[in-house]
């Protein structure tokens, strides 16, 4: 995982902080946050998907993170009724201004 430093208004603090700790629904302001981007990214990219700004991706071609973004997707697992982690690589057909 990277660093990433933003600023957040007061009051979303606030909010976060009743939402974690003790007693509270997750551990940390950072794994909060991660789970907020991740419902957001996936939320936003199936909206592209339907704008067609992006593209699936084929797995054949070679990465580039300069022209893909690999999104990760939670799915249940028939056989063990466990959570799977899947990515879902998209091309970048142009950015969102």
């Amino acid at each position: 995982m990277k660093i990433c430093t933003i600023n957040i208004p007061e009051s979303y603090i606030d909010a976060i902080d009743e939402l974690t700790g003790e007693g509270g629904l997750y551990p940390s302001r950072s794994e909060l946050i991660r789970c907020a981007v991740r419902q957001f990214l996936l939320k936003e990219l199936e909206r592209a998907k339907k704008m067609e700004k992006y593209e699936k991706f084929e797995e054949t071609l070679e990465y580039d993170s300069r022209k893909y973004v690999k999104i990760p997707i939670d799915k249940d697992d028939k056989d063990n009724d466990e959570p799977v982690r899947e990515f879902r690589t998209y091309k970048i057909i142009r950015k969102l201004s």
